[in-house]
């Protein structure tokens, strides 16, 4: 196995390569607004450093958001024609999974939280059971304020880890008893989780493959682009199209489900 991992879902552009030995290479970028400056060289230089070729790859994964529009974009149509140029598995892993996919070993309820911008943000749910998470809230999109009573409903039960850029931008709105922020770390998906997921998805899916089992290529962006909700504004249609938007409801963790 030599599976590339793209993370491009954040303002960090993200790379890794796995091999049957285990992690051959990582790195971390900070891409802004430069995914499709910064992530072709960067897959260069790990399958450079690795002493591999492209033909070399037997699987890409990809982080398929939610995100940043356009950051998905590129890592998403990368993925893509890797898998159709080299005829070989892709699998989608989503950018909150990757988030709370370290603290699965826990004892909290992991909050992945990703900057939406526009005072929104993406976020997911999940409860460690048996060293494995389990969602108890699907992806979303909502407001910090929704998210702050969300949280507080689930810290009446149990404590709650906060864990993504949303988590630390808005830190002040969200943080409350029972309530932890994580530290930087743990502010970006990290590729090299990426990987470990994906390579997990395409073993189980029998090798899976781009559209097949373990293989969804498709994005995931719960809102459309900010461009287009800024021009639907200006041009008189509605501020806020409709979107996957969660408000505050109960939210029930259970430890045995």
């Amino acid at each position: 196995m030599n599976l590339l991992a793209i993370e491009t879902a954040t303002p960090q552009v993200g790379v890794a390569l796995l091999g049957d030995g285990g992690l051959l290479y990582a790195t971390r970028l900070a891409g802004g607004r430069r995914h499709g400056e910064v992530l072709a060289p960067a897959i260069t230089a790990a399958l450079h450093v690795a002493g591999l070729t492209p033909a070399d790859l037997t699987a890409v994964a990809v982080d398929r958001g939610p995100g940043l529009f356009t950051g998905l974009r590129v890592g998403l149509a990368t993925a893509q024609a890797l898998v159709d140029a080299l005829r070989i598995p892709g699998a989608g892993v989503t950018s909150v999974e990757a988030l709370a996919h370290p603290h699965r070993r826990g004892t909290l309820v992991v909050a992945a939280v990703v900057d939406a911008r526009r005072h929104e943000v993406f976020r997911a749910l999940y409860a460690p059971v048996d060293g494995a998470l389990v969602e108890v809230a699907p992806p979303a999109v909502t407001t910090p304020a929704d998210l702050a009573t969300q949280l507080a409903q689930v810290a009446a039960d149990a404590p709650v880890l906060v864990v993504g850029d949303g988590g630390h931008r808005y830190a002040g709105e969200l943080s409350g008893p029972g309530v932890e922020i994580a530290g930087p770390l743990d502010a970006h998906p990290d590729p090299a989780v990426v990987a470990e997921i994906a390579a997990a998805r395409l073993a189980g899916a029998g090798g899976g493959g781009a559209g097949g089992a373990g293989g969804d290529l498709r994005p995931l962006y719960l809102r459309q682009a900010d461009v287009r909700i800024g021009w639907e504004a200006r041009s008189g249609a509605a501020a806020r199209p409709p979107t996957q938007t969660a408000g505050a409801p109960v939210i029930t963790v259970s430890r045995h489900p």
